[in-house]
């Protein structure tokens, strides 16, 4: 985790010292810093995702729905690193849109959870 903070300092350095030279080519290497960040931070994700896999078979949770909550998180992050990224282009009002589109996608692939959900309250309230 320090590496990829000293890393994000590093690149934060360098796109600082770009952008007073020449702005499109900061924009580049801020796409370029966020992706290398991404990449870097792969192995974290994968043990979170073990992590995850083995609670899941321990907990005997329905699959479907766990692959349901995964997809609305990498969603989210998908969205929020997209959004970020067009808002370093100044581009503000569609990385606003972004979100929001965003937000839609992951309230409709969330309805079988919240039928889940339900079913779940009715069957105890019985």
């Amino acid at each position: 985790m320090i590496k990829l903070v000293i890393l994000a300092i590093i690149f934060a350095i360098i796109i600082i010292y770009l952008k007073s030279i020449n702005s499109e080519l900061s924009l580049l290497a801020s796409v370029g810093a966020g992706l290398l960040l991404t990449y870097f931070s792969l192995d974290y994700i994968t043990n979170a995702f073990e992590f995850f896999n083995k609670l899941i078979e321990y907990a005997k949770i329905d699959s479907q729905l766990i692959l349901i909550i995964f997809k609305i998180t990498a969603i989210g992050y998908l969205v929020e690193f997209s959004a970020g990224i067009i808002k370093d282009f100044g581009l503000q009002s569609l990385s606003d849109k972004l979100i929001f589109v965003g937000k839609i996608i992951i309230l409709s692939i969330s309805m079988p959870i919240v039928y889940a959900v339900f079913n779940l309250i009715i069957g105890i309230s019985i």
